[in-house]
C-alpha cells in the first residue's frame, strides 16, 4: 500500500488546466466493472483491497490540487496521513450537508480512495453504479448523508470517473446542488436495462 510519500514528488502547480464544472452538463457515472473492494464496516471506514498503481494515486491527488480556491491541509475527520481539501471561506456557498468538517468537502487517502460529499441524487447514482458506498457515520446519522467512500481508481478510465465525481463534490460545495434530477433519472433508467 503507498503512502503519502508521494505528495512530495506531485507538483501543486495550479497552471494545471482546472476540471470542467457541472454547470454546463450532466455527468452520471457508468457501471463500474467487477465486485466492490472490501471495506471496513466500522471506523477507521477504510478500503481493503483492489489499490491502484502509484501513478493513479499522484494523478488523483495533482487534479484535485488544481481545483480553484482549494487548499490542501490535514483532516480532522481521517487519518494523520489523508489530505483533505477545503474551499477558502468566501468560495463555500454550498450548505452545510456539503462539507465534511468546516469547508472541506473531500479527503483522499493514502491508498488512493476518499470520502467526500454529494448531491443526493448524483450521491444515489453513484451507489447504485459501484463507484461508491454510504459512510458508516452517515448511516449512523452522526455526519450528513452526502457523505460517501469512493472507492479507490485501479485504472485511468476509473481515474477520469473518481475525478468527474471529486467534480461534483466541489460544485456541491462550492454553489449548492446544481442539476442532479436528470443525472437520477438517467441513472434509473441504466439501472433498469
Amino acid at each position: 500500500m503507498p503512502g503519502w510519500r508521494i505528495l512530495n514528488q506531485v507538483p501543486t502547480n495550479r497552471s494545471m488546466e482546472p476540471l470542467p464544472t457541472l454547470a454546463d452538463r450532466i455527468f452520471v457515472p457508468p457501471p463500474r466493472m467487477g465486485p466492490r473492494p472490501l471495506t471496513r464496516p466500522a471506523l477507521p471506514h477504510r478500503q481493503l483491497e483492489q489499490w491502484p498503481p502509484e501513478e493513479i494515486v499522484q494523478e488523483l491527488v495533482g487534479r484535485s490540487l488544481s481545483l480553484p480556491f482549494v487548499r490542501p491541509k490535514q483532516s480532522r475527520m481521517a487519518s494523520p496521513q489523508s489530505l483533505a481539501l477545503s474551499l477558502l471561506d468566501e468560495f463555500a456557498a454550498g450548505p452545510p450537508d456539503a462539507f465534511i468538517d468546516s469547508h472541506e468537502f473531500c479527503h483522499l487517502h493514502p491508498e488512493g480512495s476518499l470520502h467526500l460529499t454529494l448531491p443526493d441524487e448524483i450521491r444515489r447514482c453513484a451507489v447504485d453504479m459501484g463507484w461508491a458506498e454510504q459512510h458508516p457515520a452517515a448511516r449512523l446519522g452522526v455526519m450528513p448523508q452526502a457523505l460517501v467512500m469512493v472507492y479507490a481508481p485501479r485504472n485511468r478510465q476509473e481515474l477520469a470517473i473518481v475525478l468527474e465525481l471529486i467534480s461534483g463534490s466541489y460544485e456541491f460545495a462550492r454553489f449548492g446542488a446544481g442539476r442532479p434530477r436528470a443525472a437520477s433519472a438517467y441513472c434509473g433508467a441504466i439501472m433498469e436495462a
